[in-house]
């Protein structure tokens, strides 16, 4: 069953974390405890890939916590059959379930009767999985995978929107330096220009030679002559 109130306050709370920013990390937690209210089921997990594998991330309780490391352990269970899938994998009562015969009998033993692997997905690259855990039967017919998958599908939104971020943002980084370090350089050519009475073209070279004999970046060297010391 669905909780509606739940569902918008989620749906709220995502729309105003990616305003105001996030951590990767902390809408990942909030992706487990959301779903378990959202969906009024007594535990939820989340795993992220590392290259082809899973790393468990999150989990609701500590019941939930021994389940999930023994689906990554034994790379058996609901949430490695639904990354590597690419497709939502459930099974509506664990007692009767053939799959998976290291991974069913720790989650009974925990508790948890029936289960839901959701990928999260983002432009079909698998970016790792939701789990979903009941202590009773559940048909999952209900809508509530629909649900999971919405709310996985915008978390995976998020860790791919942060990593592009960090992408670009390290990129702007990267030309920033780019163009403080031509403007460091034209002054120093400038400098050593004058200083010798010869063409910029020259002082260039100059400067080259001494990075190049110095084995020293151009800028740490254009840096040391625009700072008054003499070239190496």
């Amino acid at each position: 069953m669905v909780d509606q109130h739940a569902l918008r306050d989620t749906l709220a709370d995502y729309a105003a974390t990616i305003a105001r920013g996030y951590d990767i990390g902390q809408v990942l937690y909030r992706l487990s405890d959301q779903v378990m209210h959202v969906l009024e089921v007594d535990g939820a997990g989340v795993s992220i890939a590392d290259g082809d594998t899973l790393r468990f991330v999150s989990a609701t309780d500590d019941s939930v916590v021994r389940i999930e490391e023994t689906q990554i352990e034994a790379r058996q269970g609901p949430c490695q059959d639904a990354f590597a899938a690419g497709e939502v994998v459930f099974s509506s009562d664990l007692r009767h379930e053939d799959r998976w015969p290291v991974y069913r009998p720790v989650a009974l033993d925990n508790g948890c009767v029936a289960v839901a692997g959701v990928p999260l997905l983002t432009a079909d690259v698998r970016i790792g999985a939701l789990n979903v855990y009941s202590r009773s039967v559940t048909s999952w017919n209900d809508g509530s995978l629909d649900v999971a998958r919405i709310l996985a599908d915008m978390a995976a939104g998020y860790v791919t929107n942060a990593a592009t971020l960090a992408r670009s943002e390290q990129l702007t980084r990267n030309l920033q330096h780019a163009l403080d370090s031509r403007v460091v350089i034209e002054q120093a050519k400038g400098i050593l220009a004058e200083r010798h009475n010869e063409p910029t073209a020259q002082a260039f070279e100059r400067l080259r030679t001494a990075a190049r004999d110095s084995r020293r970046p151009i800028h740490d060297v254009a840096g040391d002559v625009v700072d008054g010391r003499p070239l190496p």
